[in-house]
């Protein structure tokens, strides 16, 4: 099947040869099932997201004709579909951050979905320029040529099939993205949609909502349900993009924004959310804001991949929303980003960000990491301090597990960490 991305083939075959290479192209261009595959193997592919990780690689898997976890497999935290054999490995950056030597020495370091600026993409970004044998960074809404320059490498661009789309807003409804009713007024315009020939996207924050709003349309609404977020199997996402004998409506967290490309949806529904974490008092909570512009867009697009499509957004045409989702090393604490830069040697301030850090983030975050006992007064990484880096915790929780395991109370410890995280 001929992907807007294959025009690119032969220049990037040529071009990961001499040097590091950006590719930039929209959403469902393919960029992201093929490109690895034109790559010198073995590959490591960074996803930011483990259901782009699962299904990134059951699709390839199944364009290589291999079964996931042979040729082609994925890493994430708690499940490993991948062995020896694995040629082409997808997974999150948290895991690439822990076995860094190993991701870097694979023959093609791919970083995908730069754009969305993690603190992790943006410390794995930095700590592989220069170092990996091949660097690939794809995207489809970051300054290119910027990351090109930083880079020393070559932009490659190809164009994405799109067609129109037709934003509506609720204007009789709530001024701003907001939580209230919201599962009555997903299922309100689910209700009011007038054709079903085609799929239904609903981006909502969390699974906690897509639950919801699932259990309110029950089996009798003519719909196929299907959600889409990270705490489902592989074989429970795919439902997502399998062929149905009936529309389906898929609820989605916003990993449906760019990190995958949900067949035969016509129509989508913006609820307009989304949960980022913010810090308060250095302790880190998952908070319910609404969505950038350029997220909203984004989502707006996915209605018209492949035909003219519309989306129902439940806000107010006049709602103010933010111009873009600032990069996490700007609004977030810094003690994971430090804590990690440390164990791999690494000074913070010394690395190449695409943002630097502000210095008094650097501060508070070796503060608090020399008051946890990881960072020595000289501000280099402590025995404790390696072992919470290991911890996929914050490290004030790690800190928990630690104290717990030398007192012999982890059992409960871990219950009470699970419940606080």
């Amino acid at each position: 099947m001929w992907l807007p991305i294959h025009p690119i083939e032969s220049a990037f075959r040529s071009a990961v040869e001499v040097g590091p290479v950006v590719v930039t192209a929209a959403t469902g261009s393919g960029k992201s099932t093929e490109v690895p595959r034109w790559c010198p193997r073995p590959v490591v592919v960074v996803e930011p997201r483990r259901v782009a990780c699962r299904a990134l690689a059951a699709r390839v898997a199944e364009l290589e004709g291999t079964r996931v976890g042979e040729r082609v497999g994925y890493v994430v935290r708690d499940d490993v579909r991948a062995g020896p054999k694995t040629e082409i490995r997808f997974i999150t950056p948290g895991v690439a951050l822990r076995d860094l030597a190993t991701c870097l020495g694979a023959a093609t370091f791919v970083l995908d979905e730069v754009h969305e600026r993690t603190l992790d993409l943006d410390l794995l970004w930095a700590l592989a320029r220069g170092r990996a044998r091949r660097f690939v960074a794809m995207s489809a809404s970051i300054d290119a040529d910027a990351l090109a320059e930083a880079l020393c490498g070559r932009v490659l661009r190809a164009e994405g099939r799109t067609h129109p789309v037709r934003v509506e807003h609720d204007d009789g409804g709530p001024t701003v993205p907001t939580p209230e009713r919201l599962v009555e007024r997903v299922c309100r315009t689910l209700e009011g949609l007038s054709s079903k020939d085609a799929d239904v996207l609903v981006f909502l924050p969390g699974k906690a909502e897509i639950q919801a709003v699932r259990s309110a349309l029950g089996r009798s609404s003519g719909w196929r349900v299907c959600g889409l977020h990270g705490g489902l199997s592989l074989e429970e996402q795919a439902e997502a993009f399998a062929p149905s004998d009936r529309p389906k409506v898929i609820l989605s967290t916003n990993v449906a924004e760019t990190s995958v490309t949900v067949p035969n949806v016509r129509t989508v529904i913006d609820a307009g959310l989304v949960r980022q974490v913010r810090y308060h008092q250095g302790r880190a909570a998952l908070t319910l804001v609404p969505v950038a512009r350029d997220a909203a867009e984004q989502r707006a697009g996915r209605a018209g991949r492949t035909a003219p499509g519309r989306c129902l957004r439940l806000w107010g045409r006049n709602a103010h929303l933010g111009e873009r989702t600032p990069p996490e090393i700007h609004r977030l604490s810094l003690v994971p980003l430090v804590l990690a830069a440390r164990a791999h040697g690494r000074a913070p301030e010394s690395l190449p960000w695409l943002d630097p850090p502000k210095d008094h983030a650097l501060d508070a975050a070796r503060d608090e990491l020399r008051r946890l006992g990881a960072l020595d007064d000289a501000g280099g990484i402590t025995a404790r301090g390696r072992r919470l880096f290991e911890l996929p915790l914050d490290p004030w929780l790690g800190r928990v597990l630690v104290e717990a395991e030398r007192a012999d109370l982890l059992d409960p410890a871990i219950d009470l960490a699970a419940a606080l995280q």
